[in-house]
């Protein structure tokens, strides 16, 4: 039940409150780092839909082939190894309706799927492969939050968090929850307008016990009345953790914009409208949240997606077992053009002109059309043709135009997502720079000039086929994915009324040329129907109204006469696009030729990265390579680390580093961009000090990209005026955000690096410092600063020979003119905190955030034996941590127990964001803390701890599921310079050792978790706001004399403690 940034689920339910890590099963890559945290499904998908690709290039480039945004990105049709066929639909028994068996996937899927329809309705999915290390499943049923009560928002969103409370087999409220965390899993499920998904994963082994628990939601939760006032607690936290988002404002005003007349609505619910104004009007809100469940959640409104190891047959028997009791109601719930006669939005009052004014530095510019709910034409999809065309950024598309006039940082085309049902939006986005902001009539003008030039002429069936083969390549050789990301997607592909033979496939694969569609489509994106969205600070005096959602400053206004003229002019003219030096894409030339498998060596391929010899290549000093033998596709990935001293002199020099790495991405657009659509990426990157360029995707091409990227980094001496100021301008942007915009536990974690790290980072507010007089000249002649000197070490992975790693690290040197190699690699340290407990309070950088956090830190030095006792000890303690602080106590949305691992140390973290008083919260986690460690040390049961081991061991024996997540394992270790590669197979080792025993765990905790240094990071909100209420007979707890130390300064904090710290050096050797 999340509610931040704009994510794909709108609201999601989570055993833990960082349930959206899944590829990370602790914390480490979030916490420690200061990245920013999700507990929903899936990831931005849904705002940027059709630039998915734009992640690979601006991203962290640890992870290429199968981020969590691109599930099931493309479509195959045609091929006689994987063809469909007629689907086969036969009787399956007594008990079932129909069964597909035929149906369509990827070559990397080991999974035998099939499709099975029970008696009552419900639809499944089912995968088997006897070889998984992960099960899982999702079940979507037809009910959102456009199906409840109008004048109850939010009441279809409390209900999933009802169901959560127990079922009559399983009462206790947090057994499931706990059942999954200690079995190696996770849970989480959303709400969207018109479905809610519900999905877990677990250790292979317990997926029948895992099932059991999760059908029983479905056919008898006991949705206590008891739990009501908490739950809407908890859903109103979910409200307030998203009160400043632009994403959730959006959402504010697009409730505020409905027709009254049509069901459509959207809300998260808050205390006010689930609680207070209820009961004023004297109505019993259990009583209607169980009316909706009752009434509308049926059997035949569910859709069931199942991943195990048991064959098809077991896994059919299973699923028939457990959901067969699910009621058939025979509830029809409308969807699309059935939903209502009324339209979703009065044309008067979509087709106008919205200022808003949000809390962070944002400049962006909108153009937004209500269309036709797409979903059902998921075999021809005309709007994919348009997002090719609008959101294309080579040489003569509109947003490479509006670029060189230096108007725009970025643009982007979306539609509505979790929205969509009655109807889907069309959106292009464009984000301003300061020149942009002045010339929105200009920019208008290029977008419907544009338009213009696609609805004068038919569709280009080349376009669509060049679509067409490049979502062929991409199926077939698209990346498998966790269970936790792909059960969910399938079930509401399902959901959405795809064909089950296609529901791997569906989503995005052209299956006919349409081009009346597409015409259609494109005609409805006029000026009459378009409603025009402007936010940025510099609207603050002209937003005089509040949003009735989210109370954010916004005001409505007529679009005007003069700029409807021009942009209708514009629209009209047929010539007006080729006039302003636009026009459609030309035919792609990175498109993958070569696709073969190359020959393994003898013996096979090692299981970690080995090194290979350099000889020759100075100053490339080390190459680990792994040529892939288990994904067998024609893919790989390489990582270039250049370390060199100069970013690392001082902060200035930081910023023009990353400055610079942005500059040059930003001029390879127009060529980069081709590479990218044809399943190419790269990123460019200052990472812990070195500058990081990381490739993927078909290796037949990567050669002609890495010199295009090297050429590029050589030959920029001098950025471009334009060119500067679109990075300039989105970098400032980012930085003064992160510095001051930033979720409360987020400014514990930049803080906490702050104060524990050297030369791996600098800090937000000091680049916001050294931006605000940063001059273009600065940037001059960056490539001789940074590789004059240098050390270079590669990783890569994939279906590269030796031999053509080689030669890529050759060309690199080659590119980029490298000489003369490092004697020693730049410092780089963390610190050891300070023995006893340290309290840094500081106050909240976001004034108008309701929240404060509190973060504690325990601090050991790492080991593979320290970091699986902390893993069986965060498995044993986290859903107990969750339901008592959280579930329980309400103490906030955000709230977790974790363990995590930096490059020198192992940490045991609890973190509460929350609208108590901070020293409250600060004692529920030390009460926490001392009543479970004394009951671990005397009461927890060896069968409890089992399970938790057995959990633990399940985790890691999980293999990567593709490339990118074997990257990303071999990635920590080769940056950490350890070349740890083998860890794992250690970590496994010991768990599965006699030495990792329950007697073990408790001598562990009393000697090292207890006596460890620690901090608690404290983040005081600022804003006037009344601190929620204790509870009834609550008082905050003095914990003055178990603190060593108090710090409430900044600055000098950071700079005493750099002075008096024990560093730890990582390893500098070349």
């Amino acid at each position: 039940m999340q509610a931040f940034q704009g994510l794909v689920a709108p609201w999601a339910r989570s055993s833990s409150a960082w349930a959206g890590l899944r590829n990370a099963r602790s914390l480490e890559g979030a916490l420690l780092t200061g990245q920013r945290i999700s507990a929903c499904c899936t990831v931005n998908r849904f705002r940027k839909q059709g630039h998915e690709h734009r992640s690979s290039r601006f991203g962290s480039g640890a992870a290429f082939g199968s981020t969590l945004a691109s599930l099931l990105c493309a479509g195959l049709a045609g091929r006689s190894s994987q063809k469909a066929g007629k689907v086969n639909f036969r009787a399956c028994s007594s008990q079932s309706v129909a069964r597909c068996e035929t149906i369509l996937k990827p070559d990397s899927h080991k999974r035998t799927y099939s499709y099975l329809k029970l008696d009552n309705g419900l639809q499944a999915i089912i995968g088997s492969d006897k070889e998984s290390d992960k099960a899982g499943a999702a079940l979507v049923v037809n009910v959102g939050m456009c199906h409840e009560r109008k004048d109850l928002p939010g009441l279809a969103h409390f209900l999933e968090h009802m169901l959560f409370t127990g079922t009559k087999k399983y009462p206790s409220e947090g057994e499931y929850s706990e059942f999954i965390n200690q079995n190696g899993g996770m849970s989480n499920a959303y709400t969207a307008c018109y479905f809610t998904n519900y999905y877990f994963d677990v250790k292979p082994e317990m997926l029948e016990q895992a099932l059991d628990r999760f059908a029983r939601f479905f056919s008898e939760p006991l949705l206590t009345r008891d739990c009501t006032e908490r739950e809407i607690n908890a859903v109103d936290s979910e409200f307030q953790g998203g009160i400043t988002e632009p994403w959730w404002r959006f959402i504010g005003i697009i409730n505020q914009s409905a027709n009254p007349e049509h069901p459509f609505h959207v809300a998260v619910g808050n205390n006010k409208v689930l609680l207070e104004e209820p009961k004023a009007r004297g109505i019993d809100l259990y009583e209607e949240m169980t009316k909706l469940y009752h009434e509308s959640y049926s059997a035949n409104g569910m859709s069931l997606c199942v991943f195990g190891k048991e064959s098809i047959a077991e896994l059919e028997a299973m699923v028939k077992d457990k959901f067969d009791s699910v009621p058939n109601k025979g509830v029809t719930m409308p969807i699309g053009d059935t939903v209502s006669d009324k339209p979703p939005f009065l044309q008067e009052e979509w087709n106008r002109l919205l200022l808003q004014n949000p809390v962070k530095d944002i400049k962006q510019l909108s153009f937004s059309w209500v269309i036709p709910y797409q979903s059902p034409l998921w075999r021809t999809k005309p709007r994919k043709y348009i997002d090719y065309l609008l959101g294309h950024e080579g040489a003569g598309s509109l947003i490479a135009v509006l670029k060189e006039q230096g108007l725009i940082s970025q643009s982007y085309p979306s539609g509505g997502a979790w929205l969509e049902g009655a109807f889907s939006l069309y959106s292009m986005n464009f984000d301003l720079t300061d020149k942009g902001l002045d010339n929105l009539d200009l920019i208008g003008q290029h977008l419907f000039a544009y338009l213009g030039m696609i609805q004068s002429s038919p569709p280009q069936k080349w376009i669509h086929d060049e679509l067409t083969n490049l979502s062929e390549q991409r199926f077939k050789f698209e990346e498998d994915s966790q269970p936790i990301v792909l059960c969910p997607n399938i079930a509401e592909s399902l959901f959405k009324g795809i064909d089950p033979s296609q529901v791997l496939a569906g989503p995005s694969l052209l299956y006919e040329y349409d081009p009346g569609a597409i015409s259609a489509l494109a005609s409805h994106l006029s000026l009459d129907r378009v409603r025009v969205s402007f936010q940025a600070k510099c609207l603050a005096d002209r937003c005089t109204d509040k949003d009735t959602s989210y109370e954010s400053p916004m005001a409505f206004e007529e679009i005007g006469s003069e700029r409807l003229k021009l942009w209708s002019d514009a629209l009209s003219s047929s010539s007006a696009a080729a006039s302003m030096g636009m026009q459609l894409p030309k035919a792609n030339p990175f498109i993958a030729e070569d696709l073969s498998v190359k020959a393994l060596p003898a013996g096979g391929s090692p299981k970690v990265p080995m090194s290979l010899p350099v000889a020759n290549l100075s100053p490339v000093a080390a190459i680990y390579h792994r040529q892939d033998d288990v994904f067998k596709q024609p893919k790989a990935q390489v990582t270039f680390k250049i370390y060199t001293p100069f970013p690392g002199e001082s902060p200035q020099n930081w910023v023009y580093a990353e400055l610079w790495c942005l500059a040059v991405q930003e001029g390879l657009l127009e060529y980069a961009y081709d590479a990218q659509t044809a399943g190419l990426s790269y990123n460019l990157s200052l990472n812990e000090g070195a500058i990081t360029l990381s490739l993927g995707g078909f290796n037949d091409k990567l050669p002609v990209l890495l010199n295009a990227v090297t050429e590029k980094m050589r030959t920029m001496v001098e950025i471009p005026e334009v060119l500067f100021s679109i990075v300039a301008d989105s970098y400032g942007i980012n930085i003064k955000n992160q510095a001051c915009r930033s979720q409360p536990y987020m400014q514990c974690s930049m803080r906490f690096n702050e104060l524990t790290t050297k030369g791996i980072a600098f800090p937000a507010h000091r680049k916001c410092e050294i931006f605000k007089s940063l001059k273009r000249e600065s940037l001059n002649d960056m490539a001789s600063k940074l590789f004059a000197n240098t050390h270079v070490e590669i990783l890569s992975n994939g279906n590269l020979l030796p031999e053509e790693v080689q030669a890529l690290a050759s060309a690199l040197v080659n590119g980029l003119q490298l000489k003369a190699p490092l004697s020693v690699l730049p410092e780089r340290a963390e610190a050891t905190l300070p023995q006893g407990l340290t309290l840094w309070s500081l106050p909240n950088t976001d004034e108008d955030s309701p929240n404060h956090a509190v973060f504690l830190r325990h601090q050991l030095p790492d080991s593979v034996e320290t970091d699986v006792l902390l893993s069986l000890l965060s498995a044993v303690l986290s859903s107990k941590f969750f339901d008592q602080l959280r579930t329980q106590q309400q103490l906030g949305y955000i709230v977790a127990m974790q363990n995590g691992r930096s490059n020198k140390f192992c940490y045991f973290l609890a973190v509460v964001q929350t609208e108590f008083p901070p020293a409250y919260a600060r004692g529920q986690i030390n009460q926490f803390l001392d009543e479970q460690f004394k009951f671990l040390d005397s009461e927890l049961q060896a069968e409890e701890f089992e399970t938790c081991r057995q959990g633990v061991l399940s985790e890691l024996r999980v293999k990567p599921k593709n490339l990118g997540e074997e990257m990303a394992r071999f990635s920590g270790p080769f940056s950490s310079r350890t070349y740890d590669f083998d860890r794992r197979d250690r970590s496994i080792a010991f768990i599965d050792s006699p030495e990792c025993s329950l007697d073990a765990l408790r001598k562990f905790v009393r000697e090292k978790v207890r006596t460890a240094p620690a901090i608690c990071s404290q983040c005081n909100k600022v804003l006037a706001k009344e601190d929620k209420s204790l509870p009834s007979g609550a008082v905050i707890s003095d914990d003055s004399k178990s603190l060593a130390r108090q710090w409430v300064s900044h600055a000098e904090t950071v700079a005493d403690f750099a002075q008096s710290a024990e560093w730890v050096p990582l390893n500098s050797k070349v």
